[in-house]
């Protein structure tokens, strides 16, 4: 029992699991500025079911994503020196503990959606779950469809949770233009971590972005959508950040080296998180 839920914890990859419950957070507040509330009302108006969902956008979802892509990767994850680690292949004999458990999750997050009563939250939840699965499975695939690949990424990364958490208390016609801008980041975040499983994905046969069009373009591409930040963002401390990645995304693709992706990956996400904690402290607070 320990083992399982040892295996379970890892496939859900327990160090992204901060990621989608913070761009909720993020939509929830872009929300909120299209509202008459204060702070004070606004931390009040918090709910059971919405904390519920913010909870599920961790390991839940997470076990969702990963879970059948793992399946799905088995092979090329045996050939990749980076699966040795926290982010073992999965053994095909746990296959139908990660299927069931994941498909449980799904479910629990699904039903979470309906009981808001709210249209927009149901399709952002629903296509979070759709997305995610034909990303990963057959016959679709679309991990080995770019660019369609990088679509999803956005998409399941940012667009949805974004909505998720919007439709507590935005309004669906203002919603936010930004937050497209954001999603395209994403979609060129995804784009840059195809390059860190290159060499494995070649060898089974997987086309990904980085294989289809090389790891220079997979580097290069989220660097011209992040160049755009400086007219987009206001903030001086995101732009800082927006500098940040743009300096990192340049350096491979000047040295296209899969393990350096690996370690700039990395710490593009924790700069990420710390600078959507601090944006989403000061606004809560």
């Amino acid at each position: 029992m320990l083992q399982q839920t040892l295996l379970i914890l890892k496939t859900s990859r327990p160090f992204l699991w901060p990621g989608m419950p913070f761009v909720f957070c993020m939509g929830l507040l872009y929300g909120r500025t299209d509202s008459p509330l204060n702070k004070f009302q606004f931390l009040h108006k918090f709910t059971p079911l919405m904390i519920f969902q913010i909870i599920l956008l961790a390991l839940p979802i997470c076990l969702f994503i990963f879970g059948f892509n793992d399946i799905q990767d088995h092979i090329a994850d045996r050939l990749n020196p980076r699966k040795r680690g926290l982010e073992g292949s999965l053994p095909i004999q746990q296959h139908d503990l990660i299927k069931i458990t994941a498909l449980a999750a799904a479910v629990l997050f699904f039903l979470s959606s309906i009981a808001t009563t709210n249209i927009f939250n149901i399709y952002c939840a629903a296509s979070l779950l759709v997305l995610s699965y034909t990303y990963s499975a057959p016959p679709w695939r679309l991990k080995t469809r770019p660019p369609l690949d990088v679509i999803c990424g956005g998409l399941i990364g940012f667009f949805a949770p974004f909505g998720l958490g919007y439709s507590f208390t935005g309004e669906i016609g203002h919603f936010p233009l930004q937050a497209y801008y954001f999603t395209f980041c994403v979609m060129g975040f995804h784009a840059f971590s195809t390059i860190m499983d290159f060499e494995a994905d070649r060898l089974i046969g997987d086309r990904t972005f980085a294989v289809a069009y090389g790891k220079r373009i997979a580097a290069l591409f989220p660097a011209a959508i992040f160049s755009f930040g400086f007219i987009v963002v206001h903030l001086n401390y995101v732009k800082i950040f927006f500098l940040f990645c743009l300096i990192l995304f340049i350096t491979t693709a000047i040295y296209p080296s899969e393990r350096l992706a690996r370690y700039f990956f990395s710490a593009i996400y924790v700069v990420s998180i710390g600078v959507l904690g601090f944006w989403a402290g000061i606004h809560f607070f």
